[in-house]
């Protein structure tokens, strides 16, 4: 008696735990409304068709139609979508300020040593100058096969949150005491890059360069660097100190390679995969029921045929 009590309190607050209106409202909407456009399509061509015909082109319509779906999910990576990609930690570097040597030489990542000792850092009282003309300088730098992100680059941004995040669990920083460095941010691999201020020749160079010549993603590594930062002490009914950084202090180099996520990572994301899927399935399955309408007529054209 003991147990079936608190079998019973179990699934009260079980249901008690549920967003009753919310959830069940939300529930019942979708379902009458599956039911009001699946049911009534078939309703109206059953009518006309008899039940089998008018299952078998509703189903065939309603297939078709989640196969469109899923197209425009896989393209734009929307809707029913997959795990995102992110960034795996591959190496923390920290240059010695007490050694002449780029710590980046004897970094674990072969092709990271082609950044040790580049310096695409300018002078200049507007940010947004100061990184137009580090992107210049970037291209008469040798970078080795790498490419200078600036600070508004989505790419950086994205990769900053996972820096910042790896820094501060490998216990390098703790928070607050570092900074990004402004013209510290590079990456390498991937996929082709359009070129700045495209044309149409332009895109449709880069979209075939991209599809046909270029089909698999390469190994993606970033590299954001960053510096501890000078402390300055806080005074009491004053603003706190704007951070700055520390010149003498040690250069720290986040490598991170690109996790695409997915069984086939090369070929297409994670975050692409699942929506593929479901475009295969829902595909093969207007398939099947295009191929049975399409022997039913046939089937039909025949018997009306030797009636004849």
């Amino acid at each position: 008696m003991l147990l079936a009590n608190l079998l019973a309190i179990d699934h009260l607050a079980f249901i008690d735990g549920i967003g009753f209106d919310p959830f069940f409202r939300g529930f019942l909407s979708v379902l009458a409304g599956f039911v009001v456009l699946v049911g009534g399509t078939y309703l109206l061509i059953a009518t006309n068709t008899g039940v089998r015909g008018g299952m078998l082109i509703a189903a065939a319509g309603l297939f078709g139609w989640m196969f469109l779906m899923g197209i425009v999910w896989t393209v734009y990576g929307i809707g029913w979508r997959g795990d995102p990609a992110g960034w795996d930690l591959v190496e923390i570097n920290i240059d010695d300020p007490d050694d002449t040597d780029d710590g980046l030489l004897f970094s674990e990542v072969e092709v990271a040593q082609e950044l040790a000792g580049v310096d695409v850092s300018v002078e200049a009282d507007d940010p947004d100058a100061a990184q137009v003309a580090a992107l210049e300088r970037s291209k008469e730098v040798d970078l080795g096969g790498w490419r200078y992100l600036t600070t508004s680059d989505s790419v950086r941004g994205e990769a900053q949150a996972s820096a910042d995040q790896f820094l501060v669990e490998e216990e390098i920083f703790a928070t607050g005491e570092y900074l990004p460095l402004q013209f510290g941010g590079f990456t390498t691999g991937g996929k082709p890059v359009l070129v700045d201020n495209p044309n149409v020749i332009d895109r449709v160079l880069h979209f075939f360069d991209e599809t046909f010549l270029n089909p698999v993603h390469s190994r993606e590594l970033i590299v954001i660097q960053a510096q501890e930062t000078i402390n300055k002490p806080a005074f009491p009914g004053q603003p706190p100190p704007v951070a700055e950084v520390n010149p003498e202090g040690a250069l720290v180099s986040v490598i991170m390679e690109r996790d695409r996520g997915g069984p086939f990572p090369n070929l297409i994301s994670g975050l692409r995969f699942t929506p593929f899927m479901f475009t295969v399935a829902t595909g093969l399955l207007f398939a099947v029921f295009a191929w049975t309408l399409h022997n039913r007529d046939r089937r039909l054209d025949e018997v009306t045929a030797a009636a004849d």
